[in-house]
């Protein structure tokens, strides 16, 4: 059965007025944890290494603990990790998504259709 309605919405967390996580910013971090670089994850994203730049310092600064940090040097040429605390949120937002979309599948048909 095709529903006539369908309650549509995507997951953001603020803080103020400042906008802390979201889908892109989520998958920012998934794909630096992988890859371990801004450069790759953000070319992977099609987004300008500033915007994910911009995505990072302000998760950081909004953060009361970092969520990524950058290596310099080293036998590999440093990189970018995500932390601990980083790959919470993940799987926090992660958990959040499942329930928000839980939450619309729940909605009734009915609630939106008029019956005179």
């Amino acid at each position: 059965m095709t529903r006539p309605f369908n309650v549509t919405g995507s997951l953001e967390i603020h803080k103020g007025d400042e906008c802390f996580v979201d889908t892109r910013r989520i998958a920012l971090l998934k794909l630096v944890k992988e890859k371990g670089s801004i450069n790759s994850a953000s070319k992977e994203l099609k987004m300008s290494y500033q915007q994910a730049w911009h995505y990072i310092k302000s998760m950081n600064e909004l953060s009361p603990l970092p969520v990524i940090v950058k290596q310099r040097g080293g036998p590999n040429g440093g990189g970018t990790v995500v932390t601990r605390y980083g790959e919470r949120i993940i799987r926090e937002f992660d958990a959040l998504v499942e329930k928000h979309n839980a939450f619309k599948e729940t909605i009734d048909d009915s609630l939106w259709l008029c019956k005179f």
